[in-house]
Formats: C-alpha cells, sequence, structure tokens
C-alpha cells in the first residue's frame, strides 16, 4: 500500500491533541483529513491548531465517508462501543482509547465485530511503547532474568479533587482509576508475563469531587480514586499492582509517580515513566543499577521520529499512532489489539467482582 492513510480524530480533547495528532504527522503516509467532536468551538480551535479538516458534531458522518479509511476514538468511555461498531460496519479500521468499553463484554463485542469485518483494530495501550518498557519486554524473551515470578506497579498521581465531570458518574465511566489508569498496567503486565488467571482486589473513593474547578456546586463522584489488587499469572509468577490519583507530592511537572518491576530467578529490571529512557537492572548479589536502553528501542525502527528530540516521558506516545497506520500499510494485526483490550477489561472488571463478593475471583477471558 503506498497511498495515504486517511485518518478522522473522534473525539478532539486534549489526548488527541497530546498523543495522536503528533503521532500522525510523523508517519508518512498518515494524513489527518477530519475531526469529530460535539463541541463546535472546540472544532473551530482544532483548525487552527491542526491545520484545516472536513469537520462535523456527528460521527455518523465519519462513519459514512468514503474519503476516510481509519478513525482514532477518543471519547468518553460509554461512546467507545457504539461509534466503533459504526465505523467497523462501515469497513473503516479504528483504534480506540482504553478502556475499550464499559465492561469486557462491550469490549468483546467490540473486538468480534472488528475481527468479522476484517478490519485492523488496536487499543491506545500507550505505555508498551516506553522504549524501557520495549526494552524489558526483550529482556524477558532472551531470558536475561530468568524466570519471571514477581510482578509489582505503582502508578500514583497528584490531581486535584475537584469534578472529573463525566469521569466521576459510573454508567458513563464504569470506573475510576482502575479503568483509566490501572488497566493499563493490567495489559503491560499481561504483554510481558502472559495471561492473568485469578486476582482478588479492592477499591476505595476518598475525595468527593462534589465541586468543580471553579468551585460550583456538582453531584458527587460514584467512582474509585484508589485501587489495587494481588493477580497471579498462567506462567506461575504473582503480581501486586496499585494506583491512585490522590498521592500529595507526586506531581512530577504533571507525569506522575510510575515504577513496573519484574522479579525473576536470574535478576530484576525496573521501568519508570519518570525515565523511560533508561532501565533499571540488577543481578543476585548486587543492586540496581540504571542502564540506557539501547538505541534498537527508542522508536520503531522505521518512524521518522527522531528520539532525541522532545520529552522523553512523552514522545514514545506517538507511536501508537505509527504502529497503528503501520498495520493498515502492511495488512497485519495492529498490537495491541481489540482483544487485548477485552483481556484487561476482564481483568479489571474481576477486580470489581472481587471487591463486592470479597473473594479471590477466576479471569475469564473468552471471546
Amino acid at each position: 500500500m503506498t497511498q495515504k492513510v486517511r485518518l478522522a480524530i473522534i473525539g478532539a480533547g486534549a489526548v488527541s491533541d497530546f498523543h495522536h495528532v503528533p503521532g500522525i504527522q510523523y508517519h508518512p503516509q498518515a494524513e489527518l483529513v477530519a475531526v469529530c467532536d460535539p463541541n463546535e468551538v472546540l472544532l473551530a480551535q482544532r483548525q487552527k491548531d491542526w491545520g484545516p479538516t472536513k469537520q462535523t458534531t456527528n460521527y455518523e458522518e465519519i462513519a459514512a465517508d468514503p474519503e476516510i479509511d481509519a478513525v482514532i476514538i477518543a471519547t468518553p468511555n460509554f461512546t467507545h462501543k457504539p461509534i466503533a461498531l459504526a465505523c467497523i460496519a462501515a469497513g473503516k479500521h479504528v483504534m480506540c482509547e482504553k478502556p475499550l468499553g464499559l465492561n469486557f463484554a462491550e469490549s468483546a463485542e467490540m473486538y468480534r465485530a472488528a475481527k468479522e469485518k476484517s478490519v485492523r483494530h488496536m487499543t491506545a495501550f500507550t505505555y508498551r511503547f516506553a522504549p524501557s518498557m520495549r526494552y524489558l519486554q526483550h529482556l524477558l524473551r532472551t531470558g536475561a532474568l530468568g524466570q519471571p515470578r514477581h510482578f509489582r506497579s505503582q502508578r500514583f498521581l497528584d490531581l486535584p479533587e475537584t469534578s472529573w465531570s463525566w469521569r466521576q458518574i459510573k454508567k458513563l465511566a464504569g470506573a475510576g482509576d482502575l479503568f483509566d489508569m490501572t488497566i493499563h498496567r493490567i495489559d503491560f503486565a499481561q504483554n510481558l508475563l502472559g495471561p492473568i488467571t485469578e486476582v482478588c482486589g479492592a477499591v476505595a473513593q476518598f475525595a468527593k469531587r462534589d465541586t468543580t474547578a471553579d468551585g460550583q456546586p456538582c453531584p458527587p463522584s460514584e467512582v474509585d480514586d484508589w485501587s489495587a489488587l494481588i493477580g497471579r499469572f498462567e506462567n506461575g509468577a504473582v503480581g501486586v499492582w496499585e494506583g491512585s490519583t490522590l498521592m500529595k507530592g507526586h506531581h512530577n511537572n504533571g507525569v506522575g509517580f510510575e515504577w513496573a518491576e519484574i522479579n525473576g530467578s536470574e535478576g530484576s529490571a525496573v521501568y519508570q515513566l519518570v525515565e523511560p529512557n533508561s532501565i533499571l537492572i540488577g543481578k543476585h548479589g548486587g543492586s540496581m543499577e540504571k542502564q540506557v536502553v539501547p538505541p534498537e528501542f527508542l522508536k520503531p525502527a522505521s518512524s521518522l521520529r527522531d528520539p532525541s528530540e522532545g520529552l522523553p516521558s512523552t514522545v514514545f506516545r506517538y507511536d501508537l499512532v505509527y504502529e497503528f497506520v503501520s498495520a493498515i500499510v502492511e495488512q497485519r494485526d495492529a498490537v495491541p489489539g481489540f482483544d487485548d483490550g477485552a483481556c484487561a477489561q476482564a481483568v479489571a472488571d474481576a477486580v470489581l467482582d472481587s471487591y463486592e463478593q470479597k473473594k479471590w475471583m477466576t479471569i475469564d477471558a473468552k471471546m
């Protein structure tokens, strides 16, 4: 395929501006041709920010447009399924933000629809593309850490305790931190170590979020702002996850704090979001030492992006769109796909079930 992949963005908010539009600019065969958002003022602003494109407030017009090949969905969680299904039915390739659906059943339905229509599908699990995460996967696959035994993840943010808008309404968001942040860590843990088979988990809410940023009263939050789980992997390893948006002092210029560690029979390695171009590695009897990630793991081999330019904790996110467009051009599956999104959703759902039922849950991710 040599022609341009004509892309539409549905949802013109901060995520698209921060991740997806720059990613389009780095792929020589990607072209942004249309933008959809219900906010007409924002649409007008994006014409200035992103350049002139078709614009509409109706996603069905995007689905029906024969001059659009693929869509990127960056809208509120409860809209993912109807938008994706409409675009898939029209034969368009789809990348969708996480969580893929409001629950596993929705996510699995989206996966089956994409598979039956033979379109490329991708879940926007950003952190798989961090250079140190790519390198950590290489270390595991080559046996450098021995047999993996243990995974540990912490993701802390220091966010304001004011309203999250739709994100704090359960029927619109599904859950809070669990679906917004911890689900990323569930995904890359399964990518590194294989399927999670059992979990026990808990969620909690500490911030009422009953006022807006400008001090106006609003309905209080219905979702979690802290989540945690213990899990067992199919390969025998165990894992511990914790995430929260309320960890004071972990702002770090908006990046927050993240630590993901693999402990194996021969050694341990750590990914950190604040330093994604380096990795900590330690062997038996020694101490963790920082190593620079080898150049071949800093970006996709054929990408035009210069990994020395920009903020390291930001620029790897552009590789999401690079993978999506490359999969379309090369007529192969995009990674991570909707199947990966659904599998992570199954684990997150089980965390909520575990907390409600106060017991371990077996994961059922059959699609």
